[in-house]
Order: structure tokens, then sequence, then C-alpha cells
């Protein structure tokens, strides 16, 4: 029961870290392009259509 638990929060705090390195790699590749403090905020609008500038512009 303990080490369930233990592995549980251990994996827990393993993602925390490997998504804040997700984000500070991001913020360094991109620096002149972000607004938000959330550096992944600003593909929101993408849907996933390869575009590479700008906003991608969704089918109907």
């Amino acid at each position: 029961m303990t080490s369930s638990l233990i592995i549980g929060l251990v994996g827990v705090v393993a993602l925390m870290v490997y998504w804040l390195l997700i984000q500070t790699v991001w913020r360094q590749m991109f620096a002149d392009q972000i607004t938000d403090e959330d550096v992944l905020a600003e593909r929101r609008s993408c849907g996933d259509c390869g575009c590479r500038g700008g906003v991608c512009k969704k089918e109907n």
C-alpha cells in the first residue's frame, strides 16, 4: 500500500518536472514571440493543421 502511494507521488512529481522542462525549453526557443506567462498558450488557436506561422485556418 505504501509503496503504491510513493510510486504514484513520484510519478506525479516527475510529470510536473518534465512539464516545467518543456516550458523552459519552449520559452528559450521562442523568447521573442512569447507574450503570455504560459509559453504554450500561444498555440491554443492552432488546429494541428501543420502551419508554421500565424494562426491556422480551420476547415468547417
